[in-house]
């Protein structure tokens, strides 16, 4: 099974007090990568937040927001006093400092970090964290169940697209010998024409041209584009974490292709080599949404 590393859930878990609700989106990431946006009052659970995520997904950039609303009567709302006078303190000599013209009014110190704060009750405070857990593991589940099924879908197109390579591969190996030999024969009727009036070593003449053949076949090229292509198809079937493997295999199977453009100079073979170089910058850029 393979899974990809676009996803989203969303869960949510309340009492009568407490609504809590957490969103999960993944983007594709070679590592694994967490953003988390969380209330004051659950900064302190912000690693348990990522471990619980860790277990469910190893790879990609992950976003989490977690909202929580709570009644009025469960909060203690009240006015930090040694940050307001320490704001006060603080703007005033600056503007006194920078000769700035004006007076802090209470308006702005209310809106300043920190200046009202609230405190939850601890008995709400404690309760809170089981239905993080719960909204969490709801949205977790729902995220991999859509990393899932995008993973599906890729499957499918990989396969598809790689079939398309197996048979440019193909027609490249079908149209290899006769291109080697028609070359061999160009070569061999130039050499004649310009010896035409002088005595021709047939030996020497047979081992230069076998020589060029050799260094125009691309048998070797082509066992090891079947091989990569076998390898490619069966890690596919194996499923798990499989991107980084046929990233590697889609890289070795285009520079196979760039070596046996550069041998061949017959136009169809050079047309199939493109075409199988462009399939497989496509089966790259989707293998890079693989976990």
């Amino acid at each position: 099974m393979l899974i990809s590393m676009t996803g989203f859930g969303q869960g949510e878990a309340g009492d009568q007090q407490h609504s809590v609700s957490v969103e999960i989106r993944t983007v594709n990431h070679r590592f694994l990568d967490q953003s988390l946006k969380l209330p004051r009052t659950l900064n302190a659970r912000e690693r348990d937040i990522k471990e619980l995520i860790k277990k469910r997904i190893s790879r990609g950039r992950i976003y989490v927001t977690v909202s929580v609303e709570s009644e009025a009567a469960a909060r203690n709302v009240a006015v930090n006093v040694p940050v307001m006078e320490r704001y006060l303190e603080q703007l005033r000599a600056f503007a006194a400092t920078h000769q700035v013209v004006g007076e802090v009014d209470i308006n702005t110190l209310a809106q300043l970090p920190d200046a009202v704060v609230t405190d939850e009750e601890e008995a709400a405070v404690q309760s809170l964290w089981p239905m993080v857990e719960k909204a969490l593991a709801v949205a977790i589940e729902r995220c991999c169940q859509m990393r899932i099924a995008e993973g599906k879908a890729l499957e499918k197109d990989l396969k598809h697209r790689m079939t398309v390579v197996e048979k440019t591969v193909a027609q490249i190996e079908k149209l290899a010998p006769a291109v080697t030999k028609r070359h061999a024969e160009a070569f061999r009727k130039r050499v004649e024409q310009l010896v035409a009036d002088a005595t021709v070593d047939l030996d020497r003449l047979t081992t230069e041209i076998a020589l060029m053949a050799d260094r125009l076949d691309v048998t070797e090229e082509i066992t090891r584009l079947n091989s990569h292509i076998a390898q490619f198809n069966k890690t596919l079937e194996d499923g798990g974490e499989v991107s980084k493997k046929l990233t590697y295999l889609l890289q070795e199977i285009h520079r196979e292709a760039s070596t046996v453009g550069a041998k061949a100079s017959d136009s169809d073979m050079v047309q199939h080599v493109v075409a199988l170089k462009e399939e497989s910058e496509k089966l790259r850029e989707q293998v890079q949404n693989l976990e």
